[in-house]
């Protein structure tokens, strides 16, 4: 186990990270990937979940120098877990 379940608002947090450029792609989908990868994950949440699992693919490629998310994919995310 990796620790308590991050909060709506930890995620939050990251979205705001990823959309300001305070961190990369790569940093949060290794993040919310930690808690994916877990066998037995603690996220009682459905929208922190669904957020995660989403934010574990923010650095998926669809080109060797195209990514397959843009960063509207990003604001829909960021207002489905605001409004969820």
């Amino acid at each position: 186990m990796i620790g308590p379940a991050p909060t709506r608002a930890e995620v939050r947090e990251r979205l705001l990270d990823l959309l300001s450029s305070r961190c990369t792609r790569e940093e949060v989908a290794d993040w919310a990937a930690s808690w994916i990868r877990e066998a037995t994950p603690d996220v009682s949440d459905a929208v922190v979940w669904s957020a995660l699992k989403e934010l574990s693919g923010a650095d998926l490629k669809s080109g060797p120098d195209e990514y397959l998310h843009e960063e509207s994919d990003f604001h829909q995310w960021l207002d489905r877990l605001e409004t969820q």
